[in-house]
């Protein structure tokens, strides 16, 4: 598993009881499957895998292993607090027939570099599956500088990162850097709908959650923007953009679970202490996603 092209993050659905809903979500990587995306990730930021205990996340990986039936590569995300559990959960899911893991260098403190470099090597050392090194220094309060990266090309299962940016040509000027940081190729992927929906980042990889319930939307932007079709983009931005920008107004989770209703996927409730997003606001979404029932089958269907 290489980490390249549209790589889908879907959610976890739950039920009214907040347990998960495993038979909605083999549903959902199955129409993943079906719909062309490059990749998916389960038990993302998307797949609130922070809410979710350890056996709740391997019936999460089980669930969503058999339902990509070997159609579609499906990474895991494995990121927790302490590196055990970080060891551990890699294990799972190498055991359980995932085909790579994504790690984010989730902590109580911000890790210093020397913590993650060792936090990497030991991950490469409890499990033989590709790596993919995210960037999410919202969430952790630890920003890895692509120079950093460089420090780790020694670990030979670190194929990707998934990297962010807040502009464009900031992801640009880190892409260069991080060439002149490696002396062999990984993939430098693109996190974060809205640097995304630009339309001006090409990356190796997109590493979306919005693209698991708008998938044939992600495909044809992706596509144009590779293309350089500038009336395609245009075209695909501005249905996309209105969604974007109103799922993480509304808190990114929350708006997730929320348009996963409006796309017709039983999502159920984000987990407490997270809250649903009010009902005006789910019509609003509702409204938004009408602009793409012709070309989400997969999902709607």
């Amino acid at each position: 598993m290489v980490f390249t092209g549209v790589v889908a993050y879907p959610l976890t659905p739950f039920t009214a009881d907040s347990a998960v809903n495993s038979a909605e979500l083999s549903l959902l990587v199955d129409r993943l499957a079906r719909s062309g995306v490059d990749s998916v990730t389960v038990l993302g930021s998307s797949g609130s895998f922070a809410y979710l205990d350890g056996d709740e996340r391997k019936r999460v990986i089980s669930c969503a292993v058999d339902a990509a039936a070997g159609r579609v590569p499906l990474a895991v995300g494995i990121s927790a607090v302490a590196t055990r559990e970080v060891v551990a959960g890699a294990r799972a899911a190498e055991r359980l027939g995932a085909d790579g893991v994504v790690l984010s260098p989730v902590s109580y403190l911000p890790l210093t570099d020397d913590e993650l470099i060792a936090l990497v090597e030991e991950v490469a050392s409890a499990t033989t599956l590709p790596i993919c090194l995210y960037n999410n220094p919202s969430t952790t309060q630890f920003s890895i500088d692509v120079e950093l990266v460089g420090r780790l090309e020694h670990v030979p299962s670190l194929v990707a990162f998934k990297d962010t940016a807040a502009t464009p040509a900031e992801f640009a000027d880190r892409a260069a850097r991080l060439r002149g940081a490696l002396n062999r190729r990984i993939s430098h992927g693109a996190s974060g709908d809205p640097l995304i929906a630009t339309g001006e980042v090409t990356a190796d990889a997109w590493h979306t959650g919005l693209a698991a319930l708008l998938p044939a939307s992600y495909l044809a932007f992706r596509a144009a923007v590779l293309k350089g079709d500038p009336a395609r983009v245009s075209a695909e931005r501005s249905r996309l953009v209105p969604v974007v920008q109103a799922v993480h107004r509304l808190r990114k989770l929350s708006g997730l679970h929320a348009l996963g209703r409006a796309c017709g996927v039983d999502a159920g409730d984000p987990r407490r202490p997270l809250l649903p997003i009010a009902g005006s606001e789910q019509r609003d979404l509702a409204r938004l996603a009408e602009a793409f029932d012709d070309v989400e089958d997969g999902v709607q269907g």
